[in-house]
């Protein structure tokens, strides 16, 4: 078989695509070794590379298909870039006096990752008063990224109302019994909840929550016994909406709460917050 040889021409020239700086390929050197040609090249600029052809004095360029290496893809800057090209697969047997290298080159800027959202630690200190006026005082903890989670506790330190001896209607009684009661009544709050956050910016942040709730008044009876008015109480399900506002490090915190939606609570919160790394 006859032996067919590649003359490299060695004024090799590189070509731009896209207003691309003709500098981004450089120091291109070509070396026939049997039937492949090894084409090294330096690249300065991240981009998508592509070789072509020319066998009739860079009249027409067409691509290079049995090529592998660096090439026909987004190539990464560096020095020694390798392509290894399968010449006679592309252009068949015969005699090509002269072939003309064109790289061709897209810049291909990184893509930016995507800004980091840091995880949020918070804890507030918490106030709050009911339309029966039934003051509270407690603590929310939470962590919260784009979502998150929150928990709550909130006391009036009486609990009277926890566990009454009866539970009266509004105006005292008992069944049809109205037992004798003292001059003496407590109020009692006890709210343990758990519920989500959402992010919406770096400052603004959504709560919503649900858990138990007991916002109560008790009177007490002659024989030292609490009696829960039914008219003035609710105990039940506790569900709360609010929104959390974060200063730098300190936050504000206001939420609406209801129980069994017929006491209704609002509440405020202020603390600290800091970024877990």
């Amino acid at each position: 078989m006859k032996k067919h040889t590649l003359l490299v021409l060695l004024s090799l020239l590189l070509g731009s695509q896209i207003a691309v700086a003709q500098d981004h390929v450089t120091n291109i050197r070509a070396k026939q070794e049997d039937k492949i040609v090894t084409i090294r090249y330096d690249l300065n600029v991240r981009s998508d590379v592509k070789l072509l052809i020319s066998i009739d004095d860079g009249e027409h360029y067409t691509d290079t298909m049995k090529v592998t290496g660096m090439v026909n893809k987004i190539v990464p800057v560096g020095k020694n870039k390798t392509i290894r090209w399968q010449a006679f697969k592309d252009l068949g047997y015969g005699d090509y006096p002269e072939i003309r290298f064109k790289f061709v080159t897209e810049e291909k800027q990184q893509t930016p990752r995507p800004k980091r959202i840091p995880k949020i630690t918070f804890s507030t200190l918490n106030g709050a008063y009911t339309n029966t006026e039934n003051p509270s005082v407690g603590f929310t903890f939470g962590q919260v990224q784009k979502f998150g989670w929150f928990a709550s506790v909130m006391s009036g330190f009486n609990f009277a109302g926890l566990t009454p001896a009866a539970v009266s209607d509004a105006e005292g009684f008992v069944g049809e019994d109205l037992p004798f009661y003292k001059d003496e009544y407590a109020k009692t709050v006890l709210s343990v909840m758990g519920g989500g956050v959402m992010r919406l910016n770096d400052m603004m942040y959504l709560k919503a929550g649900l858990g138990f709730g007991n916002r109560s008044l008790s009177w007490k009876t002659l024989d030292d016994r609490w009696v829960r008015n039914s008219g003035y109480s609710a105990v039940g399900v506790d569900v709360s909406a609010g929104m959390m506002f974060r200063f730098g490090g300190f936050v504000l915190s206001l939420d609406a709460v209801t129980t069994n939606f017929s006491i209704f609570e609002g509440r405020v919160g202020l603390g600290y917050s800091f970024e877990n790394r």
